[in-house]
């Protein structure tokens, strides 16, 4: 019997620079958390990341490749300084 491929799916992916590395996490995976210090390494995180949460116990991960992250302009975002009164 022969395995089909599922369709690709786009994912929704929230990637943060700060000091000096990426990380990201994806909608579609909770509990993926992905770190680089660059975005092809952020890219590779998330692969490994991705194919642990979907492998079967006792198995070995599936292959899962992502392509190319494309960052595009967040609509708005802010950062605040927490100071205890």
């Amino acid at each position: 019997m022969m395995k089909t491929m599922p369709e690709p799916q786009k994912l929704h992916v929230s990637v943060r620079h700060e000091d000096d590395t990426f990380w990201a996490t994806v909608e579609e995976f909770p509990g993926v958390l992905a770190m680089g210090d660059d975005l092809d390494e952020l890219r590779e995180s998330l692969q490994e990341g991705i194919a642990l949460l979907l492998a079967r116990p006792g198995e070995e991960p599936p292959a899962v490749r992502l392509g190319a992250l494309h960052l595009e302009p967040v609509a708005m975002s802010a950062g605040a300084e927490l100071v205890y009164a």
